[in-house]
């Protein structure tokens, strides 16, 4: 239990990384509600961050809810949705939000990194988180795989980029978190249970000291 963490309120939204229950929504939220916060989170398959700016963000893919602890929601309908970030700043009033977004804005597959529609999406969304202290957490290491195109070149430079680009949001570098080739997937971008969960506990460590130094 951290003391400057008791009571505090966490939105925490993403992609595919924190929507099924073998991702790091099975560790992330665990991991800071053992430290005292109220962690709520939501993923969507396959989102973007402006996807979360738009009046109902589209449900390709499945998305998610959890609130602490509690048993995971999934909900596959595509009329169902999750909430707006507007929506959702308005219904929890968080002291901090985390965002979960790399792979699906680096362009796998695309000749170059597309910086200037990176940017659009990150802007879009830091509009709508207001006053709450923002940590954005940007993508790790897979292999390559014909379906999605992910490279370590390109995760490289997605990295560096959103470093630069998320302010006023602290940026967490996961690609620092292991070794090239050393990350272990399902399909070349979604890793496997047990790096999920390893990712799940060194982003903890990093995020604890950034949501304590922020109250």
């Amino acid at each position: 239990m951290h003391p400057l963490l008791v009571g505090l309120t966490v939105l925490l939204i993403g992609d595919s990384h924190i929507t099924f229950k073998n991702s790091l929504l099975a560790t992330l939220p665990d991991e800071l509600a053992r430290q005292g916060a109220k962690v709520v989170t939501y993923g969507l398959c396959s989102s973007k961050p402006e996807d979360w700016v738009d009046e109902k963000p589209a449900n390709a893919c499945g998305y998610t809810m959890r609130v602490g602890v509690e048993p995971i929601k999934l909900f596959m309908g595509k009329d169902q949705a999750p909430p707006n970030m507007t929506a959702l700043v308005a219904q929890w009033h968080p002291n901090a939000v985390i965002a979960v977004f790399g792979d699906t804005i680096a362009g796998y597959g695309q000749k170059a990194l597309p910086r200037e529609w990176i940017d659009e999406q990150v802007r879009a969304l830091v509009g709508q988180i207001g006053s709450a202290n923002c940590i954005w957490v940007g993508p790790t290491w897979g292999q390559f795989n014909p379906r999605y195109g992910k490279t370590d070149q390109r995760a490289t430079e997605a990295a560096a980029f959103l470093k630069q680009d998320v302010a006023p949001c602290h940026y967490i570098d996961s690609t620092t978190m292991f070794q090239p080739g050393k990350v272990e997937t399902e399909d070349g971008v979604h890793l496997t249970a047990e790096f999920y969960h390893t990712w799940g506990t060194d982003l903890s460590k990093a995020i604890i000291p950034l949501l304590a130094q922020k109250q």
